[in-house]
């Protein structure tokens, strides 16, 4: 309902706008006006006014057609990041959806930078190389594969059941009333739980970029592959951590 409300407001400021620039008492716009200035800014204006409507249309009626991903098939940034994007104009789950797309987008940086930092340190052809390329690429891969599976939680939340559960009821006077307050309390839990488990696969998502940052510090710190203890102990961590933030199955 908010959002036909919202299309309506506005039509109501583009017919609005409208009016004023092109009633001939008030600004008086036409193409066919003499002063070339004016003629040409009447055409400006009316394609913005129509683009204005076309957009308003397109984002309060345009009902994205959304997919299930198979999150523990998801390998590429682009298999993911489409989903995400379409999510993030959604009310209440939109945050989420817009946290996943950033840290892709940031694991992507750090991938690359790392990739750079083992290259110069180790050479391309050194086993230390391939063991840290190794891990980096796990991590990139846990943290798309559960972008996958919180795009798939956004889309399975039912926002507007959310809403209602969320709205206060007024009296609660009979037995039927009692249960049906109940019902709606455990609804609005399920509601909770169900945005919990979203932030908690943001936040594990920042902690496994967390950690990569602090690989990419320790890495840029070495000299040489001469520090074989010290390079199982950074591998070993980021293993570890790996199996912690891996939500999906």
């Amino acid at each position: 309902m908010r959002k036909y409300v919202r299309l309506l407001a506005s039509y109501a400021v583009i017919a609005i706008t409208a009016m004023v620039l092109y009633t001939p008492w008030l600004v008086g716009l036409t193409p066919s006006d003499p002063s070339i200035l004016r003629a040409g800014l009447s055409v400006i204006f009316g394609i913005i006014l129509v683009g204005g409507f076309g957009a308003s249309t397109y984002a309060y009626l345009h009902e994205p057609q959304f997919r299930l991903l198979e999150s523990g098939e998801v390998d590429d940034p682009d298999d993911v990041l489409p989903e995400l994007r379409a999510f993030s104009s959604l009310p209440t789950v939109g945050q989420y959806a817009t946290e996943g797309v950033n840290q892709i987008e940031t694991m992507e940086r750090r991938r690359s930078r790392l990739y750079r930092v083992i290259e110069s340190t180790f050479g391309a052809e050194s086993l230390s190389h391939d063991k840290f390329a190794a891990v980096i690429d796990s991590a990139e891969r846990t943290l798309l594969r559960n972008c996958a599976l919180l795009a798939n939680r956004i889309q399975s939340f039912d926002v507007e059941g959310y809403r209602k559960a969320r709205r206060p009821r007024l009296g609660a006077g009979t037995v039927h009333e009692g249960q049906a307050g109940s019902l709606e309390a455990e609804r609005a839990a399920v509601y909770q739980d169900a945005l919990q488990d979203m932030q908690e696969v943001v936040e594990a998502n920042e902690r496994l970029l967390l950690e990569m940052g602090k690989l990419e510090m320790e890495l840029s710190d070495l000299e040489s592959d001469d520090n074989r203890e010290g390079n199982t102990r950074m591998l070993d961590e980021v293993k570890d951590l790996l199996e912690q933030t891996k939500y999906y199955r």
